[in-house]
């Protein structure tokens, strides 16, 4: 039974033509004796299952306005109707694309904010902050004063309260770094 569809692509020896319902059927140089589709032209052809590939289909016997012959050249008015047909494709496909990118991008939002309400529920939230990280500052080589990161960040600014942070983390109270003039600058001002 013979069918009708819509060439969306030709990639040298093959290409793919849409049926009505959306589905993709595979078109190969062959069943249009070595010619070539032409994109966004109807085509009609018949169609077959595609041997080890359940589900998918491809199209024989192709014939319709989309075939050109082996050797055939075109106008410069088909050609130019042909990259304005693919234009209009293209920009059918980008606004689909974007309205679907739009709602995976708001699915993984809300998805993600599922997760983190999942994990904060698991972790208990309240007795997690009661444990709050500290760790010794590594200027203070006898103390035993334990720091936050946020008091470590108010101390010495963010980029080196960031960088004592993490100093303090390392085995040994940061490597025997020699304190910032800041901290001193702020012990003398106390």
């Amino acid at each position: 039974m013979s069918k009708t569809g819509k060439v969306v692509s030709w990639r040298g020896p093959y290409g793919f033509a849409e049926l009505e319902d959306g589905r993709a059927v595979y078109i190969h140089t062959d069943e249009i004796d070595g010619g070539r589709l032409r994109i966004g032209l109807s085509v009609k052809f018949d169609t077959q299952d595609v041997e080890g590939h359940e589900g998918k289909l491809k199209g024989t016997n192709v014939s319709g306005e989309a075939v050109q012959a082996k050797g055939a050249k075109l106008s410069e008015e088909e050609i130019a109707a042909d990259k304005k047909r693919i234009e209009e494709m293209n920009d059918e496909n980008k606004k689909e694309f974007d309205v679907v990118f739009k709602e995976v991008e708001r699915l993984n939002r809300s998805n993600k904010v599922h997760m983190l309400k999942t994990l904060l529920k698991e972790l208990n939230v309240g007795e997690l902050k009661a444990r709050e990280l500290k760790r010794p500052d590594p200027t203070e080589r006898g103390s035993k004063r334990l720091y936050s990161k946020g008091e470590f960040t108010a101390f010495y600014g963010a980029a080196h309260g960031n960088r004592m942070w993490a100093l303090a983390g390392r085995k040994g109270r940061g490597g025997g770094r020699k304190p910032f003039a800041k901290k001193e600058e702020a012990k003398e001002e106390a």
